[in-house]
């Protein structure tokens, strides 16, 4: 019996070993945001597609239906956006985004808040 569970520790160690770990790297400046972001798909895991425009308007496709509209600036080390979802002011709010090749991570409330992943396209 103990056998088996050395075998189950051991296939569960080198799996994990196995797994690749994403290295996300914070954006921190304006400059960064916009080469790396700005007029790019990003891509959320239920298919919703939001762009951060170089005019600082945010368009969105959204799978559920509802219209999202917004704003964005580059505000310190944050991008923030005020946004509108389905006629409702959703107020302002600063996130913190991070970039692992073509996977971007947002996180809301300034890195405080939920996170969202992105592909980048």
């Amino acid at each position: 019996m103990k056998r088996f569970a050395l075998i189950g520790t051991l296939i569960t160690v080198i799996a994990a070993a196995g797994v690749a770990q994403a290295d996300y790297k914070r954006i921190k400046t304006g400059t960064q945001f916009n080469a790396d972001v700005v007029g790019k798909k990003l891509v959320d895991d239920q298919g919703n597609v939001f762009v951060a425009n170089a005019d600082g308007t945010i368009s969105a496709k959204l799978v559920n239906g509802k219209k999202f509209s917004g704003s964005w600036v580059w505000n310190k080390k944050f991008w923030c956006r005020n946004g509108v979802l389905d006629g409702k002011a959703l107020g302002t709010d600063c996130h913190v985004f991070e970039i692992d090749g073509n996977s971007i991570r947002m996180t809301r409330k300034k890195g405080k808040g939920s996170t969202t992943i992105y592909s980048l396209q």
